[in-house]
Order: C-alpha cells, then structure tokens, then sequence
C-alpha cells in the first residue's frame, strides 16, 4: 500500500486491516515523521501493519505483490511527466496480476483546473497556481488552522488527459474519475461539493 497523507494515514489504513481483513499491510511515505507517528500509533494499537521510509520513485517491485494499492496525495507530487509516468509504473508494479488489483487514489481535482486557483472557496484553505495552467505548473496551497497558524506546500499540476495518458503506458486497462460526494447531506459540505478540490481516481491493470 502506497500512502499520502497525514489523517488519512492512520484512518484508512487501519480500515484496511480491520474492516477490509487485509493480511499484509504496508505503508510507505517519504517523511520520516510521517512513518514515526505511523510506528508509535502501531506501537500503541497494533494491528499488524508495517511501515516504510522510502521515495514511492524508488520503491522496488515487492516479493509479494498486493491486491490494493492506494494512494493520497501522491500522484500530484511529480514535477515532471517523466516523474509521473514513474510513479504510476510503479503503482502498477506493486499489483498482482489479477484483474481484481484495484489502485485506489484521492489527488487535486485536475478535472476542474478552473477552480484549482479560486482561492475565495474556502475560509480555511488558500490555493495560488501558476499561470497559465500547464503540465508542470506548480501549486501553493496554504492550510490555514483553528488557532491561526499556518502550512504551506507546493505540489504540481497535470491535465487530466497526461494522467490517463500515464495510466495506459504503465499497462492499465481501465481509468476511471471519481467525483467528491459526501456521505450526509447537510449545510457543511455544500460549499465543498461545488468546488471540490480533490478527485478520485479508480484503476486496474
């Protein structure tokens, strides 16, 4: 399992293991706080799940290959094409080639670029991008806290076309994009649904 997020990180994958029965979970990130916080929530409540410090770009074909793949906000880290083709050459070499090997992914909502760089939509969420809007463009976004601190990060843009593009190269057979909804309907999320950041993305070899 490929992995990219902070909250998600010890949400879903616990899911996985819990919910889903999966045997062999492995989570894997870039920063190594990341993969610390992982490890003492492990410590904690185990469930039998290890973890990984390692770029996704230089991750090794596993011994043993896994039915799920998933991924947070990784695919939209590449700088590059080439970066991008990787990384999906290698989500890919993660599967087993069975045709019930699904990637699963949440990533920047590239199908609604428009709205990308509308940094009115949220009181607690500012997304500047570079113009015009081109494969590689970088994206600053800036999550603004409760108590008024703030983070910032850069990722990078890619049309939704470059990404099936990189999809069929690396040898997957089907692509799907899936829009945002939201379990419940209430007041909360109507803001969310009409320019939802993020996007889903579905596929299997």
């Amino acid at each position: 399992m490929i992995h990219y997020s902070s909250f998600l990180y010890f949400t879903l994958i616990g899911k996985l293991r819990e919910e889903l029965g999966c045997e062999d979970v492995v989570g894997v990130d870039i920063s190594a706080n990341m993969i610390a916080a992982a490890r003492a929530s492990e410590e904690a409540h185990p469930l039998g799940i290890v973890y990984h410090v390692f770029d996704v770009l230089n991750l090794a074909k596993p011994e043993k290959k896994f039915d799920i793949v998933v991924a947070f906000y990784l695919l939209n880290y590449a700088k590059t094409i080439d970066e991008l083709d990787r990384m999906v050459q290698i989500i890919g070499e993660q599967l087993n080639d069975s045709d019930k090997a699904h990637f699963l992914s949440i990533t920047l909502n590239v199908c609604d670029s428009e709205n990308i760089i509308n940094s009115d939509r949220y009181q607690n969420y500012r997304c500047e991008a570079e113009t015009p809007l081109v494969d590689g463009a970088q994206i600053k976004s800036t999550q603004i806290n409760s108590d008024g601190s703030s983070f910032s990060y850069t990722t990078y843009y890619f049309s939704c076309i470059t990404y099936e593009q990189a999809f069929r190269k690396a040898g997957f057979k089907h692509f799907q994009w899936v829009p945002a909804t939201v379990a419940c309907d209430t007041d909360e999320y109507k803001e969310f649904l009409k320019f939802p950041d993020v996007i889903g993305i579905f596929a299997h070899k």
